[in-house]
């Protein structure tokens, strides 16, 4: 079943008086191609359609729908619940041996899953966490933490002194090409920064 055929059959499920037009527009798709997955669900016995009032057609879930949108529910369940211990234990060996190669102090940047499970990946090691990096005002708060936006964060480190004897890493859990970029216009820190893109920390592994 594609993530389509789910969405169609958990909206159906909701509100079985959507028209054609109205469940193309809730999913974001073209008409036609709900037109087809409607066909297709119902050539597979997973929904039926009912003539309502006029030429209105309701789009029912079949008892048999229910339980294939049930199995496959918690089957991306156990795909995802998997994915995120495979994915946290990769970067708690990773981050283990960045500490063995000397680093003592990480921040963060990001607030989305990746950064979530970053964050608990370093839990587990020796490391220290100093912030978290977000320019999201939405996310003045991340897994307990108060976050700060990046020009705070590259303001404060600029204005120290002894910069070169200070190392910044920064686990970079979103768009590591903007994150250089603003870094780049504090020309007495770029030196001092390593920024560690964990995508590619993932791919490598």
């Amino acid at each position: 079943m594609s993530q389509h055929e789910l969405n169609t059959l958990l909206e159906l499920k909701e509100n079985p008086n959507l028209s054609q037009r109205s469940l193309a527009h809730k999913l974001d798709i073209s008409l036609g191609l709900t037109n087809s997955i409607l066909k297709n669900l119902i050539s597979r016995g997973w929904i039926k359609a009912k003539k309502d009032t006029g030429r209105k057609l309701l789009y029912l879930i079949t008892p048999q729908g229910i339980a294939n949108v049930s199995r496959l529910m918690y089957t991306r369940f156990q795909e995802t619940l998997h994915y995120y211990h495979y994915t946290k234990d990769l970067l708690t060996a990773y981050l283990i041996k960045l500490y063995q190669q000397g680093e003592k102090t990480v921040n963060i940047y990001g607030t989305g899953q990746l950064a979530e499970i970053t964050y608990y990946a370093g839990i587990s090691t020796p490391l220290k966490l100093n912030a978290i990096i977000s320019d999201d005002p939405s996310k003045e708060k991340f897994l307990g933490h108060q976050t700060i936006s990046m020009e705070n964060f590259l303001s404060q480190y600029s204005s120290e002194n002894n910069l070169s004897d200070q190392k910044i890493i920064i686990l970079s859990t979103n768009n590591p090409e903007e994150l250089t970029k603003e870094i780049n216009k504090y020309k007495n820190i770029p030196k001092n920064i390593k920024i560690i893109n964990i995508e590619n920390v993932l791919k490598n592994n």
